[in-house]
């Protein structure tokens, strides 16, 4: 409301900043209820399947872009929000939440709703005792239990896996190489806008289809080697145009050609983040947490929403102050390191 009704650039931040916020709350809100929800031999594909959720709704909205100026664009949030609302009405309440208010003939109900009426639910509701309280666990209980190195090594894990998730730079690299091709191949910013999401999409497809048959460590390797790939490509990239070429003055045509380039490069660090650290984080989420998972799921989110600010803010930094080679070198590196945390941590 605060975007449709705004009469200045102050009030758009001010909607944007307030969406953001909400937005978080939603998504732990989430990422809790589906985890919940989830048989634990289901809850790796099923948060990894909202993750892929997330992907599908930006490129719904990159897409009204094209069309849609901004205040209709928010309009189109709010009716998304309406339905949104709508149709949590008819969600039925977590059997997790039913068995810490003990309350288990609810809880059976509810699995054999979600599950079927030959589901086992009396040995899944004793299997939700034995990873939860039978009562309801208070905040400062859940603060209390981060003495706990248990609890709280999941966290400092999950933490860092968001900061390094973060570290890539995607939502940079993604900026940057959109100006790329505004500039250099005349194209229009809100269709060049659509190359980070269709191929987060495709990522988000494979990864979705070959979830269950394989370590998620492996994926979040794999995807961090191609992505560290692409961002030395772009390095070379910005080393070629500026330094050899000189794209400003006599050879604009050959630089105009050479566009495929960042095209490329987008397409394969979109489909690598889609493919591991895009949806692989949300399923860690959802597989490691289990009666403190408000809390930690807040946390984690909170250090990765914190890092994301902070690394876009030293990515054009570096990139003014020390050229888009050297950036993106630097960049790379953590992509590295992210390999050496995950197989060293993570199982």
């Amino acid at each position: 409301m605060l975007i449709i009704l705004s009469s200045s650039a102050a009030w758009v931040i001010a909607g944007v900043a307030f969406m953001g916020m909400h937005t978080g709350i939603i998504e732990i809100y989430l990422m809790t209820y589906i985890a919940e929800v989830s048989l634990e031999n289901q809850r790796k594909i099923t948060i990894g399947g909202f993750g892929f959720c997330i992907r599908i709704g930006l490129f719904i909205v990159f897409l009204a872009g094209i069309w849609l100026p901004f205040r209709w664009l928010a309009v189109f949030g709010i009716i998304q929000i309406c339905l949104f609302c709508l149709l949590t009405v008819f969600n039925p309440l977590s059997p997790v939440w039913y068995v810490q208010q003990g309350l288990d003939d609810k809880a059976k109900s509810t699995l054999l709703y979600l599950h079927g009426s030959e589901f086992d639910a009396d040995t899944e509701i004793e299997k939700i005792k034995g990873e939860t309280l039978s009562s309801k666990i208070s905040w400062i209980e859940s603060f209390r239990a981060l003495k706990d190195w248990k609890v709280l090594k999941t966290i400092l894990i999950l933490s860092v896996i968001g900061i390094l998730k973060e570290c890539g730079g995607h939502e940079a690299m993604v900026s940057f190489s959109s100006h790329i091709l505004e500039n250099q191949q005349a194209m229009d910013p809100k269709v060049a806008s659509l190359f980070y999401p269709i191929f987060l999409i495709i990522g988000a497809i494979v990864c979705i289809l070959i979830m269950n048959y394989c370590k998620l460590k492996w994926l979040m390797i794999t995807a961090s080697i191609f992505q560290a790939i692409s961002h030395i490509s772009m390095a070379i990239y910005y080393l070629v145009t500026e330094h050899y070429l000189h794209c400003n003055t006599e050879y604009s045509q050959l630089c105009h050609t050479l566009a495929f380039w960042p095209i490329s490069n987008l397409a394969l660090y979109s489909f690598s983040f889609g493919f591991g650290w895009g949806l692989v984080y949300y399923a860690l989420l959802g597989t490691m947490f289990t009666v403190h998972r408000e809390l930690s799921t807040s946390i984690t989110e909170i250090i990765s929403c914190l890092s994301s600010y902070l690394i876009i803010m030293i990515f054009f930094y570096l990139l003014h102050n020390i050229g888009g080679f050297f950036t993106f070198l630097i960049f790379s590196g953590n992509y590295f390191l992210a390999v050496v945390f995950v197989y060293l941590f993570i199982n």
